[in-house]
């Protein structure tokens, strides 16, 4: 892995520049890559004290039944990447996480790992989208989460305690279809359309939260997913196709 860079006070006085807190899957260079085709300018591994690593972010209960965020949480502290970008930029990472649908921003001051501050703006889940009590993340997911922080360099203790996390077990068809749908998401992500995906995922919750009959969240979801995943399909060929040297 290439050096870390350092946060510097010309950075922190830019205004068309943005720190944001990546605590989650934005850990991994290749999804945080593939969300949105972000550029970004510099990072720096570093803790954010008296908040949580929260996994609290209500999903779809038989594909992602939740996602990271974080929360207060006095005394305890969660580490993660510090991301200098463009407004620009940063406009399109909340359009790949939600369209504001999902997560507030908060704002914290993070320490980076040599003792500096930074300010810088966190994902935190809206109100209406939060559960009361956090739900195990799935191992794809948690896994993500896991390779993103050994990458980034952070805290061999930290680590451990991401390494001790339960998740939930998903079954092989729902393997499947999260695999073929977050590998499509991946490709709208990286070509700059990450909207596309989120809409999309911003459906199948509503099925899965609504009070329609199950019978109906079946035919619903078929209808939705038969000609996505048909689709998804098509898409994870192209890793199968090498261009000829």
């Amino acid at each position: 892995m290439a050096p870390l860079q350092k946060a510097d006070d010309s950075a922190e006085r830019n205004h068309e520049d943005v720190w944001n807190f990546a605590i989650g899957s934005n850990l991994h260079p290749k999804k945080l890559k593939g969300r949105a085709n972000l550029t970004i300018k510099e990072l720096q591994p570093g803790k954010l004290k008296n908040w949580r690593l929260a996994f609290n972010l209500r999903g779809i209960s038989w594909l992602e039944p939740s996602m990271a965020g974080v929360e207060p949480a006095p005394g305890d502290e969660v580490h993660g990447l510090l991301l200098r970008m463009s407004q620009c930029e940063f406009r399109k990472l909340v359009l790949s996480e939600g369209e504001n649908h999902a997560y507030r921003q908060v704002e914290v001051e993070v320490e980076t790992y040599q003792g500096q501050k930074q300010k810088a703006l966190a994902f935190s889940a809206l109100d209406s989208r939060k559960m009361k009590e956090d739900q195990p993340p799935t191992l794809r997911y948690l896994e993500l989460i896991r390779t993103g922080a050994r990458l980034s360099g952070l805290d061999p203790d930290y680590i451990h305690r991401l390494d001790s996390l339960p998740h939930f077990e998903k079954g092989p068809l729902t393997k499947l279809i999260s695999h073929l749908l977050f590998d499509m998401m991946m490709f709208f992500g990286g070509i700059g359309v990450p909207q596309i995906s989120t809409r999309l995922f911003r459906a199948l919750r509503w099925i899965d939260g609504s009070l329609l009959p199950g019978v109906l969240k079946w035919l619903m979801n078929v209808s939705l997913l038969t000609p996505t995943l048909t689709l998804a399909a098509i898409l994870c060929l192209r890793h199968q196709i090498r261009p000829r040297s």
